[in-house]
């Protein structure tokens, strides 16, 4: 392995190690076992990675620019001529003029056993004159000879550091709210607001006894999820790209697919969905009269692929798009004034590609992920068959927390087209 392809190696490690401290530390901010002074060593990190990834490049790149030095055509040609100097077999052709302007390019030569004939190249047929002669008569020579096919086997190969696509949708694990536990069931009491009052009270006499608040309890029960991928001892043998770290990566991925799908079965199991004829109207109504003052201001609209594009399509009666952009929001939209986080349309159970669908609700309240542990790690076998396996562990359970301040929404093309410009005011528009 030459200097360049190792460096390159060590880049792509740093590179997914440095991917993993970002996931991490992201995780860190919802945590509410972490600190602040953790949340800055971890940011610290961070930043010590980015530096070491950025020397790595710059010396890749200093060795690649040396790798590339070529001659010049100048010296090529010096050398050439000192090593026909030095050749005493070496004997020049006599050029054009030299053979005379009446002479025939084709001569004879005598070689003592008979006469040979010498094909003499024409010393003015150069490039520019052949490509001329190209453009007027469209005519081109057929040469055979070595092509890449043949040198293929000492051509040298580049491969150049891995890119990775990145996921189109939000991440529903990072919305919702995430809670570290310690046994395998348990419950989350939460108690309802009371709506007793004080009574009158006269002097001695007896104080009445008030009701207690409900008391709700959300339970978990932790479930096990596990992944693994395996590769061989002779793909790391023969391969200098870092599989180990690619692999990981993709272990995390996994994770995360698993997570929205279990955040949207919470999100829709057990609700109702409303059959709109007026999808924005519906989107208010959610807003306005189905959830209270607080759990509104905290809410977010979860929008189908296909939801987004029909909304996306109508504008309010100022003539502005229904979707607005904001930086205040993490997926950089709002509509009516709350956070949009679109999703693949298939996500939502039962849907078909082009169902319209919509969930609203604080997602914070309404969903949780009941953690336990998350483990990721390398397994090898006894060596009778010489692999290794990267696989991870989940002990977790995603529970609907608050079916009351869920809503589900469920349209047509048409319920959107009923949305138009004259039932939105301005103070149902974005600020």
């Amino acid at each position: 392995m030459n200097k360049i392809a190792e460096l390159k190696g060590d880049l792509a490690t740093k590179q997914q190690v440095l991917n993993d401290k970002k996931i991490e530390v992201r995780a860190f901010v919802d945590d509410a076992d972490k600190t602040t002074d953790e949340v800055k060593a971890g940011m610290s990190d961070i930043k010590d990675k980015e530096a070491e990834i950025e020397k790595l490049k710059e010396e890749i790149a200093v060795l690649e620019q040396a790798a590339g030095l070529e001659t010049t055509e100048e010296d090529a040609d010096e050398k050439e001529t000192e090593q026909r100097a030095d050749d005493p077999d070496n004997v020049e052709e006599p050029s054009d003029d030299e053979l005379g302007a009446d002479e025939d390019p084709d001569t004879e030569t005598r070689n003592g056993e008979g006469i040979m004939k010498v094909n003499v190249v024409d010393a003015k047929n150069t490039t520019e004159q052949a490509f001329e002669t190209f453009l007027k008569t469209g005519e081109k020579r057929d040469v055979t000879g070595l092509a890449l096919s043949d040198g293929a086997v000492i051509i040298p190969e580049t491969i150049l550091p891995a890119e990775h696509e990145e996921n189109q949708f939000p991440r529903l694990g990072q919305l919702i709210r995430n809670v570290t536990v310690k046994t395998t069931t348990g419950k989350l009491p939460v108690f309802d607001n009371t709506k007793d009052t004080l009574k009158a009270h006269t002097e001695y006499s007896a104080t009445a006894v008030n009701k207690a608040s409900t008391i709700t309890p959300v339970k978990w029960d932790l479930q096990t999820y596990t992944g693994a991928y395996v590769f061989s001892q002779e793909l790391i043998s023969d391969s200098a790209y870092d599989w180990q770290g690619e692999l990981q990566g993709q272990l995390i991925e996994l994770r995360d697919n698993t997570d929205d799908g279990l955040i949207m079965t919470a999100l829709t199991t057990g609700i109702t969905p409303v059959t709109s004829t007026d999808f924005v109207a519906d989107l208010k109504t959610a807003l306005n009269v189905n959830l209270k003052p607080v759990d509104k201001k905290n809410a977010s609209i979860v929008l189908s692929q296909s939801a987004y594009n029909a909304l996306d399509q109508i504008k309010d009666a100022m003539g502005r798009p229904m979707l607005q952009p904001s930086i205040a929001s993490a997926t950089g939209e709002v509509v009516l004034g709350k956070q949009v986080i679109v999703v693949e349309d298939t996500l939502f159970p039962k849907a078909k590609e082009g169902d319209i669908n919509a969930i609203v609700a604080p997602l914070k309240k309404a969903v949780i992920n009941f953690k336990l542990a998350e483990i990721t790690g390398q397994f090898q076998d006894t060596y009778d068959i010489w692999y290794k396996q990267l696989g991870i562990f989940l002990r977790e359970n995603v529970v609907q927390a608050r079916k009351d301040v869920i809503i589900n929404i469920k349209g047509s093309q048409e319920a959107v087209n009923a949305s138009d410009g004259t039932n939105t005011t301005d103070g149902d528009t974005t600020k």
